[in-house]
């Protein structure tokens, strides 16, 4: 299988990297009472970010606002369809208590709200062709999250995360909102996990943001792990 990153991505947002984990053979159906010490670290990430006073402006936080920029870049309206992270953080500022809806989605957001970074999944066990992050041409189908009936199509130049095999799209808005067909659950076993670092944030803190997911699948969900960054010359990855 192959996974890539559209070149013209990488020429649009210079420093951009994606970091790429496949985790295979994995076991994601425990729940929060068979893991307590994994949503006790969802619980202390929830806490640091109410604590963090660098949060009292979420427009303007750095890294926050390099996504907003980002999506405006490409026609999408960032108050309308807020990037991933930003819903995050603005969900546990109100006082929400993330779910645990399954070991990968607490690890996701473990570290999402660790490194203030956008980090989701897909079920690998679910691409029929290669997936890839590029811009749409406004022909993909997008199945939203829990509505398995409905459909949908990108906007032209909007960037998706897609199989190219059926054109499903696997994300929307880059890091706006997960499909429907890919979606994480607890019978999934082969996955692929997508951190992404838009500058200000660094090659190196997206590394350490991969490598800390790969820990943290390794010990919770068990498995095979590996991590392979995509960047501007390195776009590609055969797993």
């Amino acid at each position: 299988m192959r996974i890539s990153v559209d070149e013209a991505l990488f020429q649009a947002f210079p420093g951009y990297v994606r970091h790429v984990v496949v985790a295979e053979g994995m076991d994601n159906s425990r729940g929060p009472e068979d893991l307590p010490e994994l949503e006790r670290m969802l619980r202390e990430a929830e806490a640091a970010v109410r604590a963090d006073p660098a949060y009292l402006e979420l427009k303007t936080h750095p890294r926050l606002a390099a996504w907003r920029e980002a999506f405006q870049t490409f026609q999408v309206n960032p108050n309308k369809c807020p990037p991933s992270i930003f819903n995050l953080i603005k969900r546990v500022l109100g006082g929400a208590s993330l779910p645990f809806i399954n070991p990968l989605v607490c690890i996701f957001n473990v570290v999402s709200l660790h490194h203030c970074i956008p980090a989701g999944g897909d079920d690998l066990d679910q691409v029929v062709g290669e997936v890839r992050l590029g811009y749409a041409d406004g022909t993909e189908t997008y199945v939203p999250l829990g509505q398995p009936d409905a459909r949908e199509t990108p906007n032209p130049g909007e960037v998706i995360l897609m199989d190219t095999g059926n054109r499903d799209v696997f994300c929307r808005a880059w890091c706006w909102k997960n499909g429907h067909p890919s979606r994480i659950q607890p019978g999934t076993r082969r996955v692929l996990i997508n951190i992404d670092a838009l500058p200000p944030v660094s090659a190196e803190a997206g590394q350490a943001a991969a490598e800390e997911v790969a820990a943290l699948v390794a010990r919770f969900c068990g498995g095979q792990v590996l991590i392979q960054p995509l960047a501007a010359g390195h776009s590609a990855w055969e797993i």
